[in-house]
């Protein structure tokens, strides 16, 4: 299996939400995250390409070009400093449902943070623009200091919550067809 794991935003170019408090950069806890999913995935045979870029054509089209079995993209969500909880936006396909359903779990269960659930997003230009089942998640609120600590003290696990969702997708989706 093939994972192309892409970081949100940009550490030059677009950090992304902000928690200005704390001194936190969605672009920078997004990196952080990825690299540690990567970690994870490679320790268990998966072939992984991570790239991070406010360039989204760009990023789709590596996506595509590296032929990745699945796109999962790392966030974090920004409200109004008191939105709470656990995210995963998917396209409107059964591939991608059952990815972000098998994400959402794990992270879920780690975080103990309110379940947002799964939202068709068909229309993100990330999840129209990849040939494969494409996720966006959103951990948590960086702009919630409670969501973001959480997030801080459970970052490692979280790491492991996501490569454990994105490993038994293929047995879900064998399962579904």
């Amino acid at each position: 299996m093939k994972v192309y794991l892409n970081p949100g935003h940009d550490r030059l170019l677009d950090s992304g939400a902000v928690n200005a408090a704390l001194n936190l950069r969605e672009c920078d806890l997004a990196y952080e995250l990825a690299e540690a999913v990567q970690a994870y995935l490679e320790r268990n045979g998966v072939a992984v390409v991570l790239g991070q870029s406010d360039d989204l054509y760009a990023v789709c089209g590596q996506a595509n070009a590296a032929e990745a079995d699945v796109f999962v993209s790392l966030h974090f969500n920004a409200f109004n400093k008191r939105a709470t909880g656990t995210e995963t936006l998917i396209s409107n396909t059964p591939q991608s449902l059952l990815l972000g359903h098998c994400i959402q779990a794990n992270v879920k269960a780690v975080l103990n943070l309110p379940d947002r659930g799964l939202k068709e997003r068909p229309g993100l230009f990330v999840l129209r623009n990849t040939i494969m089942p494409a996720v966006v998640v959103e951990v948590c609120f960086i702009d919630n200091d409670y969501d973001v600590r959480q997030y801080q003290c459970r970052a490692d696990a979280v790491a492991r919550a996501i490569a454990t969702g994105i490993l038994q997708w293929p047995a879900m989706a064998r399962q579904a067809a």
